[in-house]
């Protein structure tokens, strides 16, 4: 009895290691990229993925103006806080989670502080480095590669351990590509266990470049098609994928924002039911214009967009095609063309259900009309 007890006891513990180590190697993924200099004709632009289907990870976009400091716009999720960003006076990072074994401080800072410190007080990527490498990070730092630019034309790669700053590659013209593991090998016990998928991920991004180094100039909306080439070997993976992408144009004031995969690449559907967040992917970039956007919440981790969201579409591109997103290269040019099919019971942590709104772009929660401008449906958070 005492031998079949242990060994249901150790067929148990087995399983729930296995479970563990399934949640905390899918947390852990997102793909990280950038261009600046004359291959991106005269122009810096730079952002992520961030992957994973479960709630506590999707990211919803803000607008922040604090009390003290720089107006900026970013994604949060639940469990990171706010994990990219932009600010007015030219400054973005992005950052995708890699282990790090050496000590934190006990008296750093947290997940939930270093974004806004960041986007509230750097100018420069040289700045925010500066306040990195002064600022201890305790325990609950996400250990990061980061890419920051800057309106200057700065692009750099940097390994940030809980006791080390690391500026592995910073240019003036070229590309970067990172994703879940060190690419120095210089601070010890940071990135060393390499992941199967990660260097995947990491192989792609770079052949997808190496494919146009003959081609003089890579354009933002190129890099719509770099991740979706990036993912494409893991789109039919029923518990993997990106959650919400951006890419950030410093000089521009442009962050752009999708949610799911990249390239809408829906599931097949036998998978649809398994992949709660990605079947409802969007399949196409919406610019935000940082100068035009006032403080608040712009989509739901259901990747709703919500009424600021609704009220920025709108009034950003109605007539003026010039300005269109590119979601011509993806799906209908039809602003109203729905870009998802919603699924029908789940809520999300902010209230909002696509059932209750299964119109439109990223499930409407309102209407706009040109006589009326934006209104609110009833009774919406």
């Amino acid at each position: 009895m005492k031998r079949r007890l242990m060994s249901l006891f150790i067929f148990f513990a087995l399983v729930l290691s296995m479970v563990v180590v399934f949640d905390v190697s899918y947390a852990h993924a997102c793909t990280l990229a950038g261009v600046t200099g004359e291959k991106a004709g005269g122009d810096v632009f730079f952002g992520q993925t961030m992957d994973n289907p479960w709630w506590p990870t999707r990211h919803t976009l803000w607008v922040v103006q604090p009390k003290c400091g720089y107006k900026y716009i970013g994604t949060k999720a639940e469990i990171w806080g706010l994990w990219t960003g932009m600010n007015e006076a030219g400054f973005g990072w992005v950052g995708a989670f890699v282990e790090s074994h050496d000590k934190p401080d006990p008296n750093g800072i947290d997940r939930f502080k270093v974004g806004p410190l960041l986007l509230e007080k750097a100018k420069t990527v040289k700045e925010a480095i500066q306040i990195l490498e002064r600022t201890p990070r305790s325990r609950d730092f996400p250990t990061r590669n980061a890419v920051m630019g800057d309106a200057l034309g700065n692009l750099v790669l940097v390994e940030i351990s809980y006791e080390k700053i690391n500026v592995h590659r910073l240019i003036r013209n070229g590309y970067i590509v990172a994703t879940n593991h060190s690419l120095s090998g210089k601070v010890k016990g940071f990135g060393e266990e390499k992941s199967p998928e990660s260097e995947l991920r990491y192989k792609r991004g770079t052949e997808w470049f190496e494919e146009r180094k003959n081609i003089p100039v890579i354009h933002p909306e190129d890099m719509f098609d770099f991740w979706s080439y990036v993912y494409m070997p893991l789109q039919n993976d029923p518990v993997f994928g990106p959650g919400t992408g951006c890419l950030i144009q410093p000089k521009e004031q442009i962050y752009w924002f999708t949610y799911g995969w990249p390239g809408g690449n829906l599931p097949t559907p036998d998978l649809e039911k398994r992949q709660i967040c990605q079947n409802m992917t969007w399949g196409v970039w919406i610019p935000f214009h940082l100068s035009e956007l006032p403080p608040g919440q712009y989509t739901t981790e259901l990747g709703q967009l919500t009424p600021l969201g609704m009220q920025y579409l709108y009034s950003h591109f109605h007539n003026k095609q010039q300005r269109s997103p590119a979601w011509s290269r993806y799906q209908s040019i039809d602003p109203m063309k729905p870009y998802y099919k919603p699924a029908e019971e789940m809520i999300s942590p902010s209230g909002y259900t696509p059932k209750e709104n299964p119109y439109g772009p990223g499930g409407m929660l309102g209407q706009w009309t040109q006589e009326e401008g934006f209104k609110p449906y009833e009774n919406k958070k």
